[in-house]
């Protein structure tokens, strides 16, 4: 979940951030692949037929990855920014984890689990592997874990807020008691918040693990250089399997490093000093569609580029006011001038996530209903200062748009620019107007954002807009605790028509994931929740 690290917008640094089907009954499990030898045709020499093996994925060699971004810090407890949860999630795993798209879930530190008929009591076996430093990982381990994970301060503690008690029947199962029915349970589980940490390498100094984390993942903390570079060493004896049946990852390492200028990264891939790079910029992308040695990745991700609104900044505290704001927003413009056609124009406040609904009825741009509502709104002629992160071209580019349609809807507007930090401390403090600037979700499931986002009676005050429903609330209460997929995609699709169509926001795209790498890395993926596997990536160089 992040604020400010946008993707394909160049940023000197993303202080900040937060689902396509329902959530399967049933999670997939990885099995690995096998391959089977075949007799040898029959020979006529003396000598003995040998029957032939399929190569296998080409193993070992150094990735070379560049990111605009760099981890805050590697301990699961602290960070709201993508530049720590990406890298968090390729050394520490949690009981359940995301599948390969994103959109599912599948077993994880836990090898399976099991839930009561009345949904209260969701029973793990734990799986028998090893942290980082090679001490088995123990259910004091995990209630150690869950307990930090569910703490108020934890940034995402608050989807833990329906455990009623986390117990240990026996050394090889946990068993988590609900106050009541929780259907987003098990993609709470997945999320990085909820990671597996060594206790004894935690208690022994929390600072000291964000730098050199005690988890179980495919790959451990080599060095981590701050303002350079991170290397990720295998992890040796990693407890999930590759095609080949041996333990992934297939690299020895990974050198991630921190190159924030977009230009700089873009020319490393193409003078191959780097294999891969993240957040390909928007205005570049088509060149490097153009060259044979480079493949470059569209994802969707749960992802959406919006502008936050104060509703309790006057004018913004009317309804009429916010929705002016919406009529008056030309997206096609922005779509075109800032994505360069890149994402898709939302009907929502929140990600496309897997209860998202296609059918609620989008805002058009309509400059004349836009008049109407600043007239209806009472407006009384106040400056709306809009807020970019300084050096952020693209949300200048984007801010200059909407104040051009605000302006000639009637609006008085006012861009203001500050360094991205300063823009986050004001924001959450609720000094601000608007700001325009994003937010992900960490899990498969709506409820993570709906919450964080439409829930006026959380500490986050809806995201700091300050937006309070107490009827979306009570749409919220219910859709937690509904069993039935169909069912809570429609009390999700009324909660989104219902916080949209209130002017919570002004929702400009859909943005993907643009990365690029090489012809000759296999198997990179990213996945919806906006990182990249790594364990799964062949350098076949």
């Amino acid at each position: 979940m992040s604020m400010n690290d946008h993707v394909g917008i160049d940023m000197s640094t993303r202080a900040r951030r937060a689902l396509a089907s329902a959530l399967a009954a049933t999670f997939v499990v990885s099995l690995a692949g096998c391959s089977k030898e075949e007799p040898a045709p029959p020979q006529t020499s003396a000598e003995p037929a040998k029957a032939e093996v399929p190569a296998g994925p080409k193993r070992g060699g150094t990735l070379i990855f560049a990111r605009p971004e760099e981890p805050a810090t590697f301990d699961p407890y602290i960070p709201s920014d993508n530049g720590s949860i990406y890298a968090i999630e390729q050394v520490c795993d949690s009981l359940v984890e995301p599948d390969a798209t994103g959109e599912g879930l599948r077993p994880g530190l836990a090898e399976s689990w099991e839930i009561s008929d009345d949904k209260l009591v969701y029973t793990f076996k734990l799986r028998d592997t090893k942290f980082s430093n090679g001490d088995p990982v123990t259910t004091d381990d995990v209630l150690f874990s869950m307990k930090k994970a569910s703490a108020e301060a934890a940034p995402l503690g608050f989807l833990f807020e329906p455990v009623k008690s986390v117990e240990a029947p026996d050394p090889t199962t946990i068993k988590i008691t609900l106050k009541q029915p929780y259907a987003p349970m098990l993609s709470a589980l997945s999320a990085f918040g909820a990671a597996i940490v060594s206790k004894k390498a935690y208690e022994a100094g929390p600072e000291a693990f964000g730098q050199k984390p005690v988890c179980v993942g495919a790959f451990t903390v080599e060095e981590y250089s701050r303002g350079t570079r991170v290397v990720l060493a295998k992890t040796p004896d990693y407890w999930e399997k590759g095609q080949d049946g041996q333990s992934l990852p297939y690299v020895d390492k990974v050198e991630m490093r921190y190159i924030a200028d977009s230009n700089a990264r873009v020319l490393g891939l193409k003078n191959g000093d780097l294999d891969a790079i993240a957040i390909v910029p928007f205005n570049q992308a088509e060149s490097l569609k153009e060259l044979p040695e480079v493949k470059l990745e569209e994802a969707p991700i749960f992802r959406l580029d919006y502008v936050y609104l104060n509703h309790k900044a006057k004018p913004l505290d009317k309804k009429e006011l916010r929705l002016a704001m919406n009529y008056a927003a030309d997206r096609e413009a922005i779509l075109k001038v800032v994505f360069f056609g890149y994402g898709k124009i939302p009907n929502s406040y929140m990600p496309k996530v897997n209860f998202h609904s296609d059918a609620v009825e989008s805002i058009p741009y309509d400059i004349e209903k836009a008049k109407e509502l600043v007239k209806a709104s009472g407006y009384k002629g106040q400056t709306i200062k809009l807020m970019v992160d300084t050096g952020n071209a693209p949300s200048k580019q984007i801010a200059t748009i909407l104040q051009q349609g605000w302006t000639e809807a009637g609006m008085k507007v006012e861009i203001v620019e500050f360094d991205v930090g300063t823009a986050f401390d004001m924001s959450s403090k609720g000094n601000y107007m608007a700001y325009v600037s994003y937010i992900t979700s960490d899990i498969n499931d709506t409820d993570e954002l709906a919450t964080l986002q439409a829930d006026g009676r959380g500490s986050s005050k809806s995201f700091f807009s300050n937006y309070r429903n107490d009827e979306v609330g009570k749409m919220l209460d219910e859709a937690r605790k509904e069993g039935d997929p169909a069912k809570r995609a429609e009390m999700y699709a009324k909660v989104q028509d219902t916080v949209y169509h209130d002017g919570y926001s002004v929702p400009l795209s859909f943005s993907p994931a643009l990365n690029a790498y090489h012809s000759y890395v296999e198997g990179w993926k990213t996945a919806n929740n906006g990182w990249w596997w790594l364990k799964d990536v062949i350098r076949n160089k």
